[in-house]
């Protein structure tokens, strides 16, 4: 080989290294609970519409009133923080049937949690209430963390 093939045949081999490492991030980055920090209120019939057709992704299920608005900044601040979206249902929602359970909207958390789902499954939650404020979005976006690299790094 002279010179130019040699050169020729190591920009080359760059490339494809290059392709390669590029391509094993990519995919080392996708999972379905990507986002840019949203809580996204539903309905409560939206989210039983969610939880039967896709049922994977974070999602806070609030009952407590009088914290409810600390809960979803803190909830927010990980989530933007992770680069996550999630769902939330509040259970005074109007629409919010009282009478009917949680697990009647596809829900199989407590109240005041933030859970990960997986195909409509619990894999875990985190207690809202267990944690004062100054420690909660620490909390929270350790969660976030641990969740997504459990359940949904492919």
């Amino acid at each position: 080989m002279n010179r130019k093939q040699k050169i020729m045949a190591a920009a080359a081999g760059i490339v494809v290294a290059l392709g390669i490492g590029t391509a094993a991030i990519s995919s080392q980055n996708s999972s379905p609970v990507q986002g840019n920090g949203q809580l996204e209120e539903v309905k409560p019939l939206e989210m039983k519409k969610f939880m039967e057709e896709d049922g994977t992704g974070f999602v806070m299920y609030s009952f407590d009133e009088d914290n409810h608005t600390i809960y979803m900044n803190e909830v927010q601040k990980a989530l933007k923080e992770n680069d996550v979206d999630a769902k939330e249902i509040y259970s005074y929602d109007p629409l919010y049937n009282q009478k009917k359970s949680q697990t009647y909207y596809g829900l199989q958390q407590d109240t005041d949690t933030l859970a990960a789902y997986k195909n409509g499954e619990l894999k875990q939650q985190i207690k809202l209430d267990e944690y004062d404020p100054s420690e909660l979005e620490g909390e929270l976006s350790h969660f976030i963390e641990t969740s997504k690299e459990l359940y949904f790094e492919e």
